[in-house]
């Protein structure tokens, strides 16, 4: 098995990552500026105090273990998000560096309560806002438009409510998003502080956002035990943000495998978040999930907070997880067919994926399905094989089409450089 490989020459998909955690401390600096703002003092790391190479833009100051610091490093970031022109840059940045880092497909969480409330001039009340959402949303995507024009990337968003808001802003955000459709809103989540509520305080809000047609991925099993993921499920997520505790629950972890729900693993952001991992990715269930046959997907989660990427969080989980070449292809097809795009899309994508695997990695893949003992995960990477074999064959049939066509026009180009000779 290709263990002596470079992530970089795999395709990924990002499917968890809020576009405010985005905002790099390089981003964080200029959108200051830009707003007249001064951020506090001591917040971001001096040139010489950090790895430049690991973190190419720069790096907040705050300590890691303090989930408080994390939280304030977090809202300090994402206040600087202001405008319309804010939006775009923050999301142009992320999609340019994920396109660059192998990105083929990205999903990004957007909070309806931070980008579009507004101060009611009648009531005095913070309020949705449909005008600013509409414009704060076009902004964004025109930014991933701009990148897919330039790199390709296929991008899709997911509304989310903060369920440490409480469960009537989180009823009050799905009944917005509902009543304020978008092509590319596709999705809808809950996230924030897990110990706030119960799933049960949030089911008509999530009965809405699925009757409006969004499927739903939801922060779960984080902070919190297995439980948190059974519930989830059973009011219809078909992905769960984090999900690390499902390996403490044989149950739920064949529930998973079965019912094809993916867990979205957000490595660095897990090593650094949850407590029972002691800041040690060697503690992490990735590796069991996937052996398990849950459908597992790689993210940065919040990119800019935590310094990192898609890339990295690519190179760590090799290093961490000892995933091969033929795992990290299978874990970003699992991607896309839990993603959020439509069934085109998804198609076209996992097209794209299937034609830069050469033959060796396709053996490497039938190798891999061989030798897989779960029963699920066994099915899963045979699909794969011959999916990736029919494309093989379509790329081949397509070059001697082309090879063909080439031909008269070659000969065509030659008799003209012989008549001109003979002239």
């Amino acid at each position: 098995m290709n263990k002596n490989y470079d992530t970089a020459s795999v395709p990924k998909a990002t499917l968890h990552e809020h576009i405010e955690g985005t905002v790099t401390p390089e981003m964080a600096q200029k959108l200051a500026a830009r707003h007249n703002v001064e951020l506090p003092a001591g917040f971001i790391f001096k040139e010489g105090e950090y790895d430049k190479k690991e973190f190419p833009n720069g790096r907040y100051a705050y300590d890691e273990s303090d989930f408080g610091q994390f939280i304030t490093t977090y809202d300090t970031a994402a206040s600087m998000v202001r405008t319309p022109q804010d939006y775009y840059d923050v999301a142009k940045d992320y999609l340019t560096k994920n396109a660059q880092a192998g990105g083929v497909y990205a999903e990004m969480i957007l909070s309806p309560a931070h980008m579009a409330v507004e101060k009611n001039p009648e009531t005095g009340k913070d309020e949705l806002s449909a005008k600013k959402y509409q414009t704060m949303l076009g902004a964004i995507c025109q930014a991933a438009a701009d990148v897919k024009e330039e790199t390709g990337l296929e991008t899709r968003f997911i509304a989310t409510a903060v369920r440490n808001l409480g469960a009537e802003s989180v009823m009050d955000v799905a009944k917005f998003v509902r009543d304020n459709p978008h092509p590319m809103v596709t999705g809808f989540g809950i996230a924030g502080n897990e110990r706030s509520g119960e799933f049960d305080d949030f089911a008509d809000a999530l009965a809405i956002a699925k009757q409006a047609g969004l499927k739903l991925a939801v922060h779960a099993g984080e902070i919190r035990g297995p439980q948190s993921i059974k519930d989830a499920v059973r009011l219809g997520a078909s992905r769960i943000g984090h999900g690390v505790s499902a390996i403490q629950d044989e149950q739920v972890m064949k529930d998973l495998a079965e019912k094809k729900i993916m867990v979205e693993v957000c490595p660095t952001s897990n090593r650094i978040l949850v407590n029972e991992l002691e800041g040690d990715l060697a503690n992490h269930p990735a590796r069991k999930l996937y052996d398990a046959g849950i459908m597992i997907s790689i993210n940065p989660d919040d990119a800019g907070i935590f310094g990192t990427n898609t890339g990295k969080e690519h190179r760590v989980s090799k290093k961490a997880f000892d995933f091969t070449k033929a795992e990290m292809y299978d874990i970003t097809l699992s991607a896309i067919e839990c993603s959020f795009s439509d069934v085109q899309t998804k198609k076209k994508v996992k097209e794209s994926i299937y034609a830069k695997m050469d033959e060796k990695d396709r053996s490497e893949m039938a190798e891999l399905a061989a030798n897989a003992k779960n029963p699920i995960l066994k099915a899963r990477l045979e699909n794969r094989v011959k999916e990736s074999e029919k494309v093989a064959k379509k790329l081949e049939i397509q070059k001697r089409k082309d090879k063909v066509k080439a031909q008269p026009k070659a000969s065509m180009i030659a008799l003209r450089k012989k008549l001109s000779k003979n002239r």
